[in-house]
C-alpha cells in the first residue's frame, strides 16, 4: 500500500507511538528475543557456495550489543542466530539439509522462551527478504508478539532518509509493528521502559510506525551513554568460536592459519566521512566517531582469546580515529597473541607512519582502504575525506610494512547528476583511477560497481529519474555484480555456455559516460590492468606468498573455473621455482579458456592469448 506521510511534531508522534505500543502490549513486556535472520533468501542460496565457506557467518555482534544492554535494565532476553544454524546444519548433516528448517528452529525457540517482543536485525539490503519472511512467520505463529525491526537496512530504506526513515520496510511488511532507527543501545530500551510505563512517552526517540494508515515516526537520536557504548556483546549461548568454520568472516579469511577461530571487535562507532554513496553517516549521525573505552576493548578482546578466538576483524567503518594507536600499543604490551584485520575499509588521510607501525606490533595481518577513485573530480562529488595525494602517500607508508597486506576498495560507475552539476563518470575519469592504483602499488584491488542503496542521496536521484524501482531496492535485486548468490552462480552457469559479447570500453571513446550495463564488462578490464598485470615485476617473496595464499582461495574454492586466474596462478608458482605446479595451472587456464565461452569472448580482447603462449615458453609446459 501507499503510505502518505503524517509529519508531526515529535510530541504528537511520541503519543501515537505510544498509543499503538499500548495497544500492542496492554500487559507491558519483560522478555525479548532477538533474531540474526538468514544472510540470502533462499531463492538465492547455493549449496556449493556454502560448502566452500564463502557465505559470510558473523557473530551477531549488534544482536549482542543490545541483549547486554537491555538485561542492565532488568530485561530478560535471548538470541538466536538463523544464519549460523542453516550453515552448520548443511555441514553437519548435508543429507537431511533443508533451508526451510529455520521456520522449525524458530517455532521452537518461541515457544521455548516465550517472548513479549521480538527484534529482527537487518544490516544490508540482501537480508530484507528474509527479515520479512521472518516477520511473517512470527506473526502467523502469534499474532500478539510485538515484532520490530532494526539494522541498518531497516532504517536506510527509504527515499527521504531525513523525513521518513525505515518506511519503505513499513510498506513492504504489514507483519513489522515497528522499525528501530539508527543504533538501538539506549533507544529500543527506552522504547521498552515506555511500554511498561516506567518511563513517558517524552522519551520515545528513534522509532517509526504505521498509525492508521499513515507513517509516524520520531527521528531524534537518544543521547549516547558512556555504558552502553562501550558494553561488550552478550552472545549467551551461541557457540562463537565455531563461527569462522562455517562461513567467511572479513574479505581476509583466506590470510587464516589453518583451524584458525576468528571473532570481530568495534572499537569506533561511526565515521568522520561524509560519503554520499555510503549509509554510515545517516545511520550514526554525519560525521559523528563515538569512542569505546580502551580499558572494556581490550577486555572484550582477552575473553575472546579465552573461547580459543586468534583472529579478529575490526567492524569499525573509521578504525584510525583518535587514540587507536593507545590501543595497538596495549595490545602489543600485553602480547595477547592475536592478528586482525580492518576489512571495511580505513581512511587514508588517517594513516600516519607512526599508526602504521604500531598497527603492525599488535597483529595486524591486512588493511583495506576506501579509495573509490582516483579523479579529483569524482572525490570531490562523492565527497571522500582523503585525496590523490593522501592515497599516494598511504602508498608510500604500506610499502614499508609488508607484512600487512593492503587492499584498496575502488568504486566505477558513479551517474550523472546535473542537479549537482556532475557529468557522471567518463573512460577518462576511470582511467585516472586505474592509474592512481598502479601508483599505490598495493597488493590488491576490489573494484566494484556503485551499488545503489537505499536512503542515500546518490539512490534517490535514481529512483526519481526512474532507474530503479523501489521494490528492486529494497530487495537488493539491483546490483549488476552480486557476490555469494544463487543468482551469480546460476548468471555464472549460463554464461559458460554462452556468454555476452566482451567489448574493452577502456580502449574507446574517453568521454563516454557507460551505462549500468556495459560496468560489468569496464570491471573486468580495469580488474586486469590494475590486479594481474603488474604481477610480471613482482619479486618480494613476502607478497609473492600471501597472494600465492590468495589464489588457492581464488581458483580453488570462489571461482573454480576463473581461467585468467589460473594463467596468473602459473606465473606465481613459476616465480616460486614450483614448475610442476606452473604447468598444473596453466593447464587448467588453457582449459577453462577453451571450454568456457565467458573466458572464450575475452582472451582474445584482453590479449590473454598472447600470455599464454609467453607462459608456455617460460614454463615449458603444455
Amino acid at each position: 500500500m501507499s503510505i502518505d506521510l503524517m509529519l508531526k511534531r515529535s510530541t504528537e508522534s511520541q503519543i501515537l507511538i505510544t498509543e499503538k505500543l499500548k495497544q500492542k502490549l496492554p500487559n507491558g513486556c519483560k522478555r525479548i528475543l532477538l533474531i540474526e535472520p538468514p544472510n540470502v533468501p533462499e531463492e538465492d542460496w547455493d549449496a556449493e557456495v556454502a560448502s566452500d565457506n564463502r557465505y559470510p557467518v558473523y557473530q551477531p555482534y549488534g544482536l549482542g550489543v543490545i541483549s547486554a544492554c537491555l538485561e542492565l535494565r532488568g530485561y530478560v532476553t535471548d538470541l538466536i542466530d538463523l544464519n549460523f544454524m542453516i550453515q552448520d546444519n548443511f555441514k553437519s548433516e548435508p543429507q537431511n539439509f533443508k533451508f526451510n528448517l529455520w521456520e522449525e528452529w524458530l517455532r521452537d525457540k518461541v515457544i521455548e522462551f516465550n517472548p513479549e517482543v521480538i527484534g529482527v536485525t537487518c544490516m544490508f539490503t540482501i537480508y530484507h527478504r528474509s527479515m520479512v519472511r521472518i516477520a511473517k512467520f512470527i506473526k502467523e505463529l502469534n499474532p500478539n508478539i510485538l515484532v520490530i525491526a532494526g539494522g541498518v537496512h531497516s532504517t536506510m530504506a527509504s527515499t527521504d532518509i531525513k523525513s521518513s526513515p525505515g518506511q519503505l520496510v513499513l510498506e513492504d511488511s504489514q507483519d513489522i509493528d515497528f522499525v528501530g532507527l539508527y543504533e538501538g543501545n539506549d533507544s529500543f530500551g527506552d522504547f521498552l521502559d515506555v511500554a511498561n510505563g516506567q518511563m513517558s512517552p517524552e522519551n520515545l526517540t528513534q522509532i517509526a510506525t504505521i498509525y492508521d494508515g499513515k507513517y509516524v515516526a520520531v527521528t531524534q537520536r537518544a543521547e549516547p551513554k558512556f555504558e552502553t557504548l562501550s558494553i561488550a556483546p552478550n552472545y549467551h549461548d551461541l557457540p562463537i568460536e565455531r563461527y569462522s568454520k562455517l562461513g567467511r568472516i572479513g574479505t581476509f579469511y583466506w590470510l587464516f592459519k589453518p583451524d584458525t577461530r576468528a571473532g570481530t571487535v568495534l572499537f569506533n562507532r561511526g565515521c568522520r566521512a561524509r560519503c554520499r554513496f555510503c549509509s554510515v553517516e545517516k545511520f550514526n549521525g554525519p560525521g559523528v566517531v563515538l569512542r569505546r573505552d580502551k580499558d572494556r576493548v581490550i577486555e572484550e578482546l582477552k575473553q575472546l582469546r579465552d573461547r580459543g578466538i586468534t583472529y579478529f576483524m575490526a567492524l569499525d567503518d573509521d578504525l584510525l580515529n583518535g587514540p587507536i594507536i593507545e590501543i595497538f600499543n596495549e595490545m602489543a604490551r600485553l602480547n595477547l597473541g592475536f592478528n586482525w584485520d580492518a576489512s571495511n575499509g580505513v581512511i587514508a588521510s588517517a594513516l600516519t607512519e607512526e599508526i602504521a607501525d604500531a598497527a603492525e606490533k599488535s597483529g595486524c595481518s591486512a588493511l583495506s582502504f576506501g579509495i573509490e577513485s582516483g579523479n579529483p573530480v569524482v572525490l570531490k562529488n562523492i565527497p571522500k575525506p582523503s585525496g590523490v595525494h593522501h592515497y599516494l602517500r598511504a602508498g608510500e607508508i604500506m610499502k614499508k610494512h609488508p607484512k600487512i597486506f593492503a587492499k584498496g576498495l575502488l568504486m566505477v560507475g558513479f551517474p550523472p547528476e546535473p542537479e549537482r552539476n556532475f557529468p557522471g563518470e567518463s573512460i577518462r575519469m576511470i582511467w585516472d583511477t586505474i592509474n592512481l592504483a598502479k601508483q599505490m602499488d598495493f597488493d590488491w584491488y576490489t573494484v566494484s560497481p556503485l551499488n545503489l542503496i537505499p536512503g542515500v542521496e546518490i539512490t534517490n536521484h535514481a529512483v526519481v529519474r526512474g532507474e530503479i524501482s523501489k521494490q528492486d531496492l529494497i530487495n537488493g535485486t539491483e546490483r549488476p555484480i552480486v557476490n555469494s548468490t544463487g543468482k551469480q552462480a546460476l548468471r555464472s552457469r549460463h554464461e559458460k555456455e554462452q556468454a555476452l559479447p566482451f567489448v574493452d570500453h577502456l580502449v574507446g571513446d574517453q568521454d563516454k559516460i557507460p551505462t549500468r550495463k556495459e560496468l560489468i564488462d569496464i570491471w573486468f578490464a580495469m580488474d586486469y590492468r590494475i590486479n594481474y598485470e603488474k604481477m610480471w615485476h613482482l619479486e618480494n617473496p613476502i607478497k609473492i606468498e600471501m597472494l600465492h595464499k590468495l589464489f588457492i582461495n581464488m581458483c580453488d574454492k570462489t571461482h573454480k573455473e576463473n581461467a585468467l586466474g589460473n594463467l596468473y596462478f602459473a606465473l606465481l608458482e613459476y616465480k616460486r621455482g614450483n614448475r610442476e605446479q606452473a604447468n598444473y595451472r596453466l593447464n587448467l587456464a588453457v582449459e577453462h579458456w577453451q571450454g568456457n565461452d565467458y573466458w572464450r569472448k575475452r582472451f582474445p580482447v584482453m590479449g590473454l592469448d598472447t600470455i599464454v603462449e609467453d607462459l608456455q615458453q617460460m614454463i615449458g609446459g603444455i
